[in-house]
């Protein structure tokens, strides 16, 4: 799954605004401390022991959309495995019924019992090992996790209603009485009924569709190959389904019944080219019956269901959001997992990365097959720092077996990391010997469960390499390098001398990392040599022949070491790697490392400004005007020029960066035509919003008024006027935030109406008191940020809404959730700090709190976090 934070909206905006605003190719200087991520006592867990093998299961199921509940039976055929079997238990949420319980064809009832979330079957006499049983289960209710009710609402009211499950970690259980983990793979039928005129999706091949007598209609999907609980789905709703075919396979994209088939394949369309390169990539042809992408609403996201991935519509993009950015990401991402997932599913979840790890990079490996070198080391270099802002706020091993819950574990290890390790491993064996492994580990291991030793002992005998120190450092240990690297020419005997540190605090879980890789002295444009080294120390020094002194110095020329390095280098040296570094990763470290130098030289200006000129690739392009476009008055004609380029993403940052500048008559009149173009990017048009709301241009007023009345691009243009306009001093800003908090106004509205309350709240009662009931709000988004401002501003009122809250919210897959709003309610019953007249002097020797020091910290992280989230609300693409 990829879920934005993880996935999570937050996070991934948050690791790509930092891929963006910092140095492109990260650097460290000095080792960092990291947290931990399990508590101390955390047990250790592994695979989940099984008594019996689930071989089957069949759901007959009614889904009633309007009252929120599902009623029904669902058949599990079971063989013990060991010993006689006298207690069946299966998870079943605490909110299901469980009405009656049979065993076999006759309908024999069993005795049961329903506690927690376990439904315990006594079987009597006990079944013996590997004979078959069909344990009957008819139940119903109206779940509140796993299954999950869109209603149409007041700021959808067209909206279908729609309903869908999501079963990952083990969620399934709260719709489906299983066994919920992901090491007991079967084959399913769902056949589901719901009233006309809606549709049902699921898993495999829809074998029937029957009108039932009750005015309902019937739809029998079957899967006949195994997959594990979590991996089961459906997705009611009124779809509009529109087809393409590869060969003989179905694939098909399922939109709400008011998105028309253009808008479909503007987010899906490439699927088929996708599913191409997996086939040949992974040397197995795609294993299912169909391919179906659902796209849901208030659906966060993508999840792999077998055959049937659910999607959230919100990657439906408008033509002009298409011009600004992709979703193509998303549809290769969870497409590999119906190979890494799917096909090959984790043991456990200590293994996670098996899964996300392979999907975090073969999404990637499509986009170097499809558009080119450069755009794939551009996402790359965003999933290393997506990797590293989560190895900033712990430091865990990518293979974890302490935690208290699996939804944990999906973060920057298992997913960016994850990736990373994988283009490691590419670069340590070479092309040949990587993909070779790969294909077997595909071969050896379909339709099985996997663990991390399933694919050493692939690539080990793929490569006829012994790995285990690879998969040591890489994947049971912690951290990554963090390393400083410089070089010098001695002319005497004509030898470059090139010294790298690993400086990272070496302990139990951070290794000194063992680095096979290459030096590559460069004498000219285009004129190399290159050196093999091992770097596996504190200090080493590498004597390298060079006849000449070399133009430039590289260590991992190609970039297969998830690392940071600050390399000193001279200025010459980095002018030269900017205009003719060997790929886009060398030449914007060596773009970003010339914005520290001074403006005054006219050589390092000519050599920014032209930068981005020089990219073929246009997110490359993109990522050079970035560094030109920090308020810097020198490139304004470089920006300007930029404004004017055929892709649009390069205009777009180009307006902002003029929108950074101070006033003048040629950049007002460029942006005041961006503006009033309905079909400029919406990046560049919020970008000249908010540099003529910031020039205070006479009618300032009136553009704001007019653009907060347009709904174009799901009201991206509005939510900027909005946030602009309540960016102001005076009590127009509490009333527009008050009256843009309420139920019905569009989300993006809402959100930014949230956002001010930032700054709005503070010591302010009257907007506290609005925030309090926004933490129960329908709308996920608006009650998850309600709880980070009820603990900004310390709003103790709430206290009694939080822990029903806690109680009662479906945080699913969302652990950063749970985590936001346990922080809140543990911050609301800390003590305040004493006002300082009121604080003890130095002669009352007060009691040192041992905690004063880490809840600094974490008030400088949410500091930090809210400066962020305010910049991002600036700069991401909506």
């Amino acid at each position: 799954m990829l879920y934005p934070k993880r996935r999570f909206l937050f996070t991934a905006l948050l690791a790509a605004f930092v891929a963006t605003a910092r140095a492109q190719v990260p650097t460290s200087a000095e080792p960092e401390e990291h947290p931990a991520f399990a508590k101390p006592g955390t047990p250790r867990r592994s695979e989940r022991i099984r008594s019996f093998d689930v071989k089957h299961i069949r759901a007959d199921l009614k889904l009633d959309l309007e009252a929120g509940t599902i009623a029904g039976t669902v058949a599990h055929t079971i063989a013990p495995l060991h010993a006689p079997l006298s207690r069946l238990e299966l998870d079943c949420g605490a909110k299901l019924k469980v009405g009656r319980v049979t065993i076999g064809a006759a309908g024999v009832e069993a005795p049961f019992e329903h506690k927690g979330d376990v439904l315990a079957i006594t079987l009597d006499p006990p079944r013996p090992p590997g004979e078959n049983f069909v344990a009957t289960i008819a139940y119903s209710g109206k779940p509140e996790q796993g299954l999950h009710f869109v209603p149409p609402d007041v700021a959808h009211p067209d909206r279908p209603r729609a309903a869908w499950t999501q079963g990952q970690a083990e969620e399934t259980r709260f719709w489906l009485p299983c066994y919920d983990a992901p090491n007991d793979p079967a084959t399913t039928e769902m056949v589901v009924a719901v009233a006309k005129p809606y549709s049902v999706v699921s898993n495999g091949t829809l074998v029937e569709t029957k009108e039932n007598p009750d005015g309902t209609r019937m739809f029998h999907w079957k899967m006949e190959q195994p997959h594990s609980s979590y991996l089961i789905t459906i997705a009611a709703s009124e779809f509009n389904a529109f087809r393409d075919t590869l060969g003989s396979l179905p694939v098909e994209y399922y939109v709400l019944k008011n998105v028309d088939e253009e808008t479909a394949r503007r987010f899906m369309g490439k699927t088929p080219k996708m599913i191409e390169y997996f086939n040949k990539a992974t040397g197995q042809t795609y294993p299912y019956p169909k391919y179906a992408q659902v796209c849901l609403p208030e659906f966060y996201g993508g999840m792999e269901n077998t055959s049937a991935t659910s999607m959230p519509d919100l990657s439906l993009l408008d033509r002009l959001e298409a011009q600004e950015r992709s979703q193509e990401y998303l549809v290769a991402h969870e497409l590999a997992h119906q190979w890494f997932g799917d096909l090959m599913t984790c043991k456990d979840w200590s293994h996670l990365w098996l899964n996300e790890g392979f999907a975090s990079y073969f999404a990637p490996l499509f986009t170097e097959q499809d558009q080119g070198e450069d755009e794939f080391r551009l996402q790359m270099l965003g999933e290393l720092e997506s990797y590293l802002a989560a190895d900033r706020t712990y430091r865990r091993p990518i293979v974890e077996y302490r935690y208290d819950n699996a939804t944990q574990l999906f973060d920057g290890m298992a997913y960016s990391k994850g990736a990373w390790v994988l283009h490691a491993l590419r670069g340590v064996l070479g092309d040949e010997a990587f993909w070779k492994g790969i294909k077997r580990y595909v071969a050896v291991n379909k339709f099985r469960n996997v663990e991390t030793e399933d694919l050493q002992k692939a690539f080990e005998t793929a490569a006829d390499k012994e790995l285990g120190w690879f998969f040591d450092q890489w994947l049971y240990k912690a951290g990554h390098p963090e390393m400083k690297a410089s070089w010098r020419y001695e002319p005497d005997d004509s030898t470059v001398r090139v010294k790298v540190e690993q400086v990272q605090k070496i302990d139990d879980e951070t290794p000194m990392f063992r680095l096979p890789t290459t030096v590559e002295i460069v004498e000219a444009p285009g004129k190399s040599r290159s050196a093999p080294i091992v770097i596996d120390g504190p200090i080493q020094e590498f004597v390298l022949p060079a006849p000449v002194e070399p133009k430039a110095v590289l260590i991992d020329p190609k970039g297969w070491i998830p690392k940071t390095m600050a390399f000193d280098r001279p200025l010459a040296e980095r002018l030269f790697l900017l205009e003719h570094g060997p790929n886009i990763m060398v030449r914007l470290e060596a773009a970003e490392s010339l914005a520290d130098e001074t403006i005054d030289s006219p050589e390092v200006r000519e050599a920014r400004a032209s930068a981005w000129k020089r990219e073929k690739s246009p997110s490359a392009a993109v990522k050079m005007v970035e560094t030109i476009a920090r308020g810097e008055e020198p490139f304004r004609a470089a920006l300007v020029e930029a404004a004017a380029a055929a892709e649009p993403r390069v205009r777009v940052e180009a307006v902002t960066g003029l929108s950074r500048l101070s006033r003048d008559g040629a950049s007002e009149d460029l942006l005041r035509k961006i503006w009033a173009d309905p079909e400029a990017p919406y990046g560049a048009r919020k970008a000249a919003l908010r540099g003529l709301t910031a020039w205070r241009v006479a009618d300032a007023e009136k553009i704001l008024n007019s653009a907060l009345t347009m709904t174009v691009g799901r009201h991206t243009l509005a939510s900027t006027a909005l946030s602009l306009l309540m960016d102001r001093p005076g009590s127009q800003a509490r009333e527009m935030a008050a009256a843009y908090l309420a139920p019905g106004q569009p989300p993006r509205l809402r959100y930014a109406a949230l956002q001010a309350l930032e700054k709005l709240a503070e010591d302010d009662a009257a907007l506290q008191d609005l925030i309090v009931p926004l933490a129960e709000d329908a709308d996920r988004n608006v009650r998850t940020r309600a709880w980070e401002l009820i603990r900004t501003h310390r709003i103790k009122k709430a206290i009694p809404v939080l822990e029903k809250r806690l109680q009662t919210e479906d945080f699913g897959f969302n652990a950063d959730a749970r985590g936001t709003l346990e922080n809140a309610l543990k911050a609301l019953k800390e003590p305040e700090s004493a006002p300082e007249s009121e604080k003890p002097k130095e002669d009352d020797a007060p009691t040192v709190d041992p905690l004063s020091d880490v809840r600094k910290q974490l008030d400088a992280i949410d500091q930090q976090i809210r400066e962020i989230r305010k910049r991002l609300d600036e700069r991401k693409p909506e």
